[in-house]
């Protein structure tokens, strides 16, 4: 039921003799992650409402009311404008071969699914987020964040740092940022200094790495992993606003393109047929 997190604390607690502290670092833990994740899932959700509305209105438009408007276009022997060739050909084809679309889009989920279950899926995967405008920074700085909230608190509940390390890596989504992690452990057993293996990563920016280095110098590594996390929590909520209160107008004009192609579509033979009958 408990991860290896919960149990190094608490083990950390009980030889520490502050296992009230470990358990109040724990909350403040859990909690600070759960905020930060339902920030992110709350951005990301209604681009993703109204991408699903748009699909299933044009959708209902090409195949319910398109082909009843375009019945009047059959029997006119003059060609018709170039977007209404395509919005009848897109017509025709999502009303008599649903079905098709609808095997291919259940066969790309699972087999997409499958991939990315494998070491290499995952890899490519995570790799190409990071590499997304705007929505790769923001899971960077999440990764990031949730990386020095973690680290800070188990080194403040009196866990090592190798075995901190190890914890951490677990937790963490992005295969990428594990397998620095990992590396990181290797060169810290070794006797190297913390900071030096994850600026070779290079997928920690440079003032991470010159917070961890001062932290380490000074004997103030929790402390510093700690305004680390916090300053990339604020950037997070700074970026969440910011992409929340630009996506709205993006989806609105977005759907408005697809309605007024469809309606332009339609409108554009009827002018023609106005202009030949005159």
């Amino acid at each position: 039921i408990y991860n290896d997190l919960y149990i190094h604390m608490i083990r950390a607690g009980e030889a520490s003799g502050a296992m009230e502290v470990v358990l109040e670092r724990l909350a403040d833990l859990m909690e600070k992650q759960a905020r930060l994740k339902a920030k992110i899932l709350g951005a990301l959700m209604y681009p993703l409402i109204m991408a699903l509305v748009g699909m299933g209105l044009m959708g209902f438009l090409l195949v319910s009311v398109v082909p009843k408007v375009t019945k009047i276009f059959e029997d006119v022997k003059a060609t018709l404008p170039l977007p209404t060739r395509l919005l009848i050909g897109l017509s025709h084809a999502i009303g008599d071969y649903w079905y098709l679309f609808l095997l291919l889009g259940v066969g790309l989920f699972f087999g997409l699914r499958r991939y990315l279950r494998t070491a290499r899926g995952k890899s490519v995967y995570d790799r190409t987020v990071l590499r997304v405008p705007i929505f790769g920074k923001l899971f960077r700085m999440v990764e990031i964040s949730r990386l020095s909230r973690t680290l800070s608190t188990l080194l403040g509940s009196g866990v090592n740092l190798l075995n901190a390390l190890e914890i951490v890596k677990r937790i963490l989504q992005n295969s990428l940022f594990v397998q620095a992690l990992e590396e990181t452990r290797v060169s810290v057993r070794e006797g190297e200094p913390l900071a030096e293996p994850l600026r070779r990563s290079q997928q920690f920016p440079p003032v991470v790495i010159h917070m961890i280095a001062i932290g380490e110098k000074t004997g103030d590594l929790e402390r510093m992993l700690g305004r680390v996390a916090d300053n990339y929590d604020q950037q997070v909520d700074n970026l969440v606003g910011t992409l929340t209160t630009l996506l709205e107008p993006i989806m609105i004009l977005v759907m408005g393109g697809v309605v007024s192609f469809i309606v332009m579509s339609i409108l554009l033979p009827i002018l023609q047929l106005n202009q030949l009958g005159a």
